[in-house]
């Protein structure tokens, strides 16, 4: 139940989507008193119905820096609904703001100071949504509940990130895709037994839609490099072709070499988990870590591991991995790195992965109502 603070509020929202808002370039007083409404059309901006009002710039700066709920009023579109209420001094009283697809929001006007109330009103209608349960592994299941594989590869694209799909994933345990009507989900959620992931569909300004947390972030992290603190300088770098030093051939060099002392820590330059770890001939001791579907770093010739580092073995990013060392087919002290993507080898100087990136703060409050409403309506804490 709504607080009884919020009902009458709730009365008001309803009126004033019931209304009809005329669209004029100086409004009319709508009651004959000091009410004014609106109806946002293509290229209209919210502070053209402020001063229609009657209203001024200074007013108009202060409110917009009084919260930062207020930046929803910059970013309006056509059939958003506003009410703007003054008293009989005709100064503010309050404003109603209607939006199509987001949560109603009253701000009130008084003592000099602004207060503002975002009403959770809850659709009428089920929301449209799919469940997959996990018995054998993601994509097995999600193909048996008709799951397209696009859908597919974006959920192993962003979960990946913060599961290791292969280990993480218990029988039971589901995913939930709710629609609304594009081809993609506007929200991927994953209910597990020790944790919950939720992710929501943002489309930025070029209509580029990505998955965020509630919190306005995507699950990918941000690479640093080089993966090491310390280092005297690279002494080989990617090559097509080079003369192998040990092996006395031509060969290409596809990694990244940083000479260093050795036992010089190397860290991790990302969130991954350790996909393989062994001895080998050519690589001695070498640790390899997947980030998220698409990339796999590696980390030769170490002198030894981090002690407890294992196959499966999660880390963070700056963890330590291992230690710069001489081992395999090396000729001095250094640590060769090299970074994949989808198993074709980069160039780590030049390479440059996607950053983690945020939803826009004039947009967080819109994008965080929506996100809660959607995991209220599927009953999902």
């Amino acid at each position: 139940m709504p607080d009884k603070k919020v009902l009458p509020f709730i009365k008001l929202v309803l009126l004033a989507i019931a209304l009809t808002f005329s669209v004029l370039a100086s409004t009319a007083k709508a009651d004959g008193k000091h009410d004014f409404f609106f109806e946002v059309s293509r290229g209209d901006a919210f502070y053209k119905f402020f001063y229609s009002a009657g209203l001024s710039g200074r007013l108009l700066k202060k409110l917009m820096d009084s919260d930062e709920r207020a930046q929803r009023l910059n970013h309006i579109h056509p059939g958003d609904k506003f009410k703007i209420s003054l008293d009989e001094n005709h100064s503010l009283k309050k404003i109603v703001f209607v939006p199509l697809n987001a949560n109603p929001m009253l701000i009130s006007y008084s003592k000099k100071k602004f207060s503002f109330v975002v009403v959770n009103i809850q659709p009428t209608e089920d929301i449209a949504h799919s469940t997959i349960t996990i018995k054998k592994s993601l994509n097995y299941d999600a193909k048996k509940a008709g799951i397209e594989a696009e859908v597919i590869k974006l959920m192993v694209d962003n979960f990946s990130w913060e599961l290791d799909l292969r280990r993480d994933l218990r029988k039971g345990d589901k995913f939930v895709l709710v629609w609304d009507g594009e081809k993609t989900p506007s929200a991927m959620i994953y209910v597990g037994d020790r944790k919950t992931i939720a992710l929501f569909a943002y489309k930025d300004s070029t209509g580029q839609k990505k998955y965020y947390t509630s919190e306005g972030k995507t699950l990918n992290d941000s690479f640093s490099f080089p993966p090491l603190k310390k280092y005297t300088r690279i002494s080989s770098g990617f090559q097509k072709s080079r003369y192998h030093p040990t092996l006395k051939v031509w060969r290409s060099h596809l990694g990244t070499d940083f000479a260093a002392p050795k036992g010089t820590p190397v860290y991790a330059p990302a969130k991954g988990v350790v996909k393989h770890l062994a001895t080998l001939t050519g690589y001695g001791n070498v640790v390899y870590l997947q980030h998220g579907a698409e990339y796999l770093t590696v980390y030769a010739h170490l002198a030894g591991f981090k002690k407890g580092l294992r196959t499966g073995t999660k880390v963070s990013k700056g963890d330590p991995i291992g230690f710069v060392g001489s081992t395999g087919q090396s000729t001095g002290n250094h640590l060769h790195y090299e970074i994949r993507l989808n198993g074709v080898h980069k160039d780590a100087e030049k390479f440059k992965p996607p950053k983690q990136s945020s939803v826009p703060s004039s947009a967080m409050v819109d994008f965080k109502d929506h996100s809660n409403r959607i995991l209220s309506e599927l009953g999902i804490k």
